[in-house]
């Protein structure tokens, strides 16, 4: 399964292959997560600078079944296929940071009409195996900033597990992964 942001991505169980190239302090990448109901997947593409323990990330959300019709060319807006991230990141004594915000937000993924989407903001701090994630506009039932993960992982070598729960919609969640 393929939880984001406290949000259920397809239902169903979810592949989710990853690549990465790094050269000195620039990272870039492809991850996707294909849902077996094929319902919900999608196929990123993402570019990365570090200083030390900070980061900018630019992330482009790529859905192939959004409508009308996700044609990865097709960039406008109104094809609802492409939603564009930015991100700062970093480590503060053991604490985690992230700060995120949509440059580009066609309808948050069927949330909103086609170009009425409120650009979301999302905010994530963890510690250890703990995490604790704000967001607003699509993410929350009323758009206002709310709390919308609260979870805990663990994970080694080959497996990862986390229970999560979304307190805006009430959801809890359970996943369980395997890498090979």
């Amino acid at each position: 399964r393929y939880v984001w942001r406290g949000t259920d991505f397809g239902t169903s169980p979810s592949i989710q292959p990853g690549l990465t190239y790094t050269a000195g302090d620039l990272t870039l990448g492809a991850w996707s997560a294909w849902q077996v109901s094929g319902q919900g997947s999608e196929n990123d593409l993402y570019a990365s600078y570090s200083i030390s323990d900070y980061s900018i990330t630019i992330t482009d959300y790529y859905f192939p079944g959004a409508s009308p019709g996700g044609n990865f060319n097709k960039t406008a807006s109104d094809t609802g296929a492409h939603n564009i991230e930015l991100s700062l990141g970093g480590s503060f004594n053991g604490i985690g940071l992230t700060a995120a915000t949509f440059v580009v937000e066609p309808g948050f993924y069927g949330a909103f009409e086609i170009d009425k989407a409120p650009m979301s903001k999302y905010i994530n701090i963890s510690y250890g195996p703990f995490m604790l994630g704000f967001g607003d506009g699509g993410y929350t039932s009323d758009g206002n900033f709310a709390p919308i993960e609260v979870g805990v992982s663990a994970s080694n070598e080959k497996y990862s597990c986390s229970w999560i729960l979304n307190p805006d919609s009430g959801l809890a969640f359970l996943v369980v992964g395997k890498s090979f």
